[in-house]
């Protein structure tokens, strides 16, 4: 673990903001479709019940808000320098080795993209966030420390960098 973290988190980033970037195209793919299904001609209203293009069009703008959520997040994690938590407390971009119940996890702790997991040469990789009950179980602990979720799964912190 020590050789990861003397690499400094780029392999990580770069691997988040390529996901997050995947995202933001099927957004705007989706958004595409939709937009293009509410101002097609065969989806003007024949009857005062047919509301296809009205359905189309809100699903076109859920779209457009989710795309514009995700790009500025998208920003936000590029303008993000990654700083090392080494003996230092567990916080946003910290990347965390546990053990739970014998099970090695590994997590990287961000304000955007809980959920998603990254597949790197050290193995999976889920990034969470300071919500999510594990986010909030380690965020201010340090490595060694042990930590239990509201489920009642406990679990110790094996490295932190």
């Amino acid at each position: 673990m020590d050789r990861f973290c003397k690499m400094d988190k780029s392999e990580l980033m770069k691997a988040l903001l390529e996901c997050m970037e995947s995202q933001l195209r099927r957004h705007h793919a989706a958004n595409k479709q939709a937009s293009d299904g509410a101002t097609n001609e065969e989806s003007r209203a024949e009857t005062k019940w047919d509301t296809c293009g009205l359905e189309a069009s809100y699903l076109a703008r859920g779209h457009a808000m989710q795309f514009k959520q995700l790009a500025a997040q998208i920003d936000e994690l590029r303008s993000m320098s990654t700083v090392s938590f080494q003996d230092k407390p567990i916080g946003i971009g910290a990347f965390v080795e546990v053990d739970i119940d014998g099970f090695r996890d590994f997590f990287f702790l961000m304000h955007h993209g809980g959920g998603i997991e990254l597949k790197l040469e050290m193995g999976v990789v889920t990034v969470i966030t300071p919500e999510s009950p594990v986010g909030a179980a380690l965020k201010g602990k340090k490595a060694g420390a042990s930590y239990q979720l509201k489920s009642g799964l406990s679990g110790k912190i094996v490295f932190v960098c």
